[in-house]
């Protein structure tokens, strides 16, 4: 493994919840995944289609694994979670990903001040 241009420690994980019941309200549930993160103390977005966070991977899998938790117990008997991560280098400072370069009041909780 080359470690001239290592992974930076803070990645972006979005995830997707979506929950099965066998009667009740989906979306109830999916309230519950979300509550997980907001508790979890790390810098969240949660957008119509996934919750995006920024912080150590490890830490935010263990998030989701936590969320998904949550689902089932609240009613879930069956859950799909969709996962994306996003990582880089230093050197990706200028990349089509990188949070920094514009700054909105939808992404400024993901930028270092």
């Amino acid at each position: 493994m080359n470690n001239d241009n290592p992974v930076l420690k803070d990645v972006f994980v979005a995830f997707q919840v979506i929950p099965r019941l066998k009667e009740g309200n989906n979306f109830e549930v999916v309230d519950k995944a979300i509550e997980v993160v907001k508790a979890a103390n790390v810098p969240y977005q949660v957008g119509a289609m996934e919750t995006t966070m920024k912080g150590e991977l490890n830490q935010l899998l263990e998030i989701v694994k936590n969320a998904q938790q949550a689902c089932y117990e609240a009613g879930a008997v069956e859950v799909i979670t969709n996962i994306k991560i996003h990582s880089k280098t230093e050197a990706a400072t200028d990349t089509f990903c990188t949070y920094d370069r514009g700054v909105t009041k939808a992404n400024y909780m993901f930028v270092d001040k």
